[in-house]
C-alpha cells in the first residue's frame, strides 16, 4: 500500500506545479477612497438623471489608466430626472481584467447584480478623462446613488424614500433646492 501512496503524492504535486506554471498571475491594486458624506438634497441637486431600471449586464474594461472599471448597464423602466435614454451605462472603479485585479473599499462602492432593479442617481459630469466616451454615467456619492426597491421603500443603507410618494419627495427637494441651494462640492 506504501508504494501505491508514493508515486500518486508524486503525480498530484507534479500536476499541482504544472498547473500553477500554465496560469500567469494577476497584478492586484488595492486602493482605499474617501467619501463626501452626502444629504438627500445633494443626491438629487447633483444629479443628471434619476431613474428606475434594471440591471442587464456587466463587463469590465481597462481605464484610461490601465485599471479596470465595471461598466453596468441598467435598461431605465421609469425616468424621474433627465433625459438618459432607454438604456444607460455607469461606471464604476473596479473588477477583474485577464492581467489585473483591482479593489476598493467595498462598502463605499454601488454593486449591482444582474436582474437587480434598482434606482439610480446619475451625473454625466466625468470631467476631462480620455475614456468619458466609453460609459455615460457615473452613480452620484457612490453607495449613496444606488437604491433598491424593498417592501414599498427605495432604500440604501443611508436613505430611504417612500415609493408610492418618490416624485412627490424628489419635487418638494428640488423646490427646497431652489430656495436655498445646497453647498457645493
Amino acid at each position: 500500500m506504501k508504494k501505491l501512496v508514493l508515486p500518486v503524492a508524486s503525480m498530484f504535486l507534479a500536476l499541482s506545479i504544472l498547473t500553477a506554471c500554465k496560469h500567469k498571475q494577476k497584478e492586484l491594486i488595492d486602493s482605499s477612497i474617501d467619501i463626501v458624506s452626502l444629504s438627500k438634497n445633494q443626491l438629487v441637486n447633483i444629479a443628471d438623471a434619476i431613474i428606475e431600471g434594471i440591471v442587464i449586464s456587466q463587463e469590465v474594461q481597462n481605464d484610461f489608466r490601465g485599471l479596470p472599471a465595471t461598466d453596468t448597464t441598467i435598461k431605465v423602466t421609469k425616468v424621474y430626472k433627465g433625459n438618459p435614454g432607454e438604456q444607460i451605462k455607469v461606471r464604476v472603479d473596479g473588477g477583474e481584467t485577464d492581467d489585473k485585479i483591482y479593489t476598493s473599499d467595498e462598502t463605499m462602492l454601488p454593486k449591482f447584480t444582474k436582474k437587480e432593479s434598482v434606482v439610480l442617481f446619475v451625473t454625466a459630469n466625468k470631467g476631462q478623462r480620455p475614456d468619458k466616451n466609453d460609459f455615460d454615467y457615473y452613480v452620484v456619492g457612490q453607495f449613496q446613488g444606488k437604491f433598491e426597491i424593498k417592501d414599498g421603500k427605495i432604500i440604501n443603507r443611508t436613505f430611504s424614500f417612500d415609493r408610492n410618494n418618490f416624485v412627490n419627495e424628489l419635487q418638494t427637494i428640488e423646490n427646497e433646492n431652489k430656495m436655498n441651494p445646497p453647498a457645493k462640492l
